[in-house]
């Protein structure tokens, strides 16, 4: 600082960060902040080959910025280095700071102002070392996610959705229709394609590579992706599954009845037990009979459940395994008189 009586000006200003001395050819970089000419490009010539930036805020840039001489803060410059320089009969009369105890003062701010921008870097690198835990937690999880879909269907995983009440599975209620196009000519469809029935009287149903041919089973219109849910009434005797499309409608037995085969998972109602049947496995399941059946499906996680919808809904059976193709609501009237009915 420069004091007299009549005159303020503050060299701090004026000073160079670098060399701590008033700025020679004085410069201003983009983020606001001056130096000697010579100073900076020495401290961007120590920095490579790393990206030059200011060496108070640390801001970086993606090259070196074009550096314009400050005419201005020159000007200013040469008035403090006039002030310094001039003689004790031009300020007789005038109180001075002695230039020991302006460096002095000056050196202890710059000091402090080190000492700050050195904790804010600091600060700065535990909030990065925090970052990067985080991002490696994400990264970890993203791992076990993948993992934990190709965990085999008998190992008792469970993705963390809590429904505990129809209400709660209704908000996933998908809306499915019965394709006319893939019905076997013994299963007759009504109510807008929402029923099917076993019936002895053939259907006139015009030839389509996707009809079933042999067993009396039909596919839903929709293809089912997402998270998806919907229930099904049923009497007699039959089968409520999810299959892929490309099994082959008119094939052998493995290849064309739902759960024979390892593109379709099925579950059997009858009027004495449930059974789930997958890749000509099956898994007989001891669960209260009733003739309402829910069926919940997450294709991204993999996951398939049957519930027994009453009062409550009570959980039959859960599939744990990896989709790869959409999936479609499929269903068989495995005997005589046996119907089912998609509820709205």
């Amino acid at each position: 600082m420069i004091l007299c009586k009549g005159v303020f000006l503050d060299k701090d200003k004026l000073i160079c960060s670098i060399c701590l001395d008033l700025q020679k050819d004085p410069v201003t970089i983009p983020c606001g902040h001056s130096y000697c000419l010579e100073c900076i490009q020495n401290f961007w010539s120590g920095e490579e080959p790393k990206a030059p930036s200011c060496p108070q805020c640390r801001q970086s840039f993606t090259s070196r910025p074009v550096l314009v001489r400050n005419t201005i803060l020159a000007e200013l410059v040469e008035d403090a280095r006039k002030a310094d320089l001039c003689s004790m009969d031009e300020h007789k009369g005038h109180d001075m700071v002695s230039a020991a105890a302006e460096r002095a003062e000056r050196q202890t701010k710059l000091g402090l102002d080190q000492q700050k921008v050195q904790q804010r870097i600091l600060n700065l690198e535990e909030d990065l070392e925090v970052l990067q835990q985080a991002v490696e937690a994400i990264n970890l999880s993203e791992t076990l996610t993948d993992q934990t879909t190709k965990i085999s269907d008998s190992v008792d995983v469970f993705l963390p959705e809590d429904f505990r009440s129809r209400e709660d599975f209704m908000k996933f209620y998908h809306q499915i229709t019965l394709d006319p196009n893939t019905a076997n000519r013994n299963v007759s469809l009504s109510e807008q394609n929402r029923t099917a029935t076993w019936t002895m009287i053939k259907q006139n149903y015009s030839s389509h590579p996707d009809r079933f041919a042999e067993r009396s089973q039909v596919l839903s219109a929709e293809g089912l992706t997402g998270c998806c849910y919907w229930e099904v009434e049923w009497s007699g005797g039959v089968f409520i599954a999810v299959a892929y499309k490309d099994r082959s409608g008119a094939g052998t037995w493995d290849e064309s009845v739902f759960g024979f085969n390892d593109k379709s998972w099925a579950l059997r109602c009858s009027n004495t037990e449930y059974t789930f049947y997958h890749n000509n496995r099956c898994v007989s399941i001891a669960a209260p009979r009733s003739s309402r059946v829910g069926v919940y499906l997450n294709h991204k996680a993999g996951s398939l459940s049957f519930y027994s919808v009453s009062d409550s809904m009570t959980l039959l059976h859960k599939v744990q395994t990896t989709f790869t193709q959409t999936l479609y609501a499929g269903f068989w009237m495995s005997k005589s008189g046996s119907m089912i009915r998609l509820l709205k």
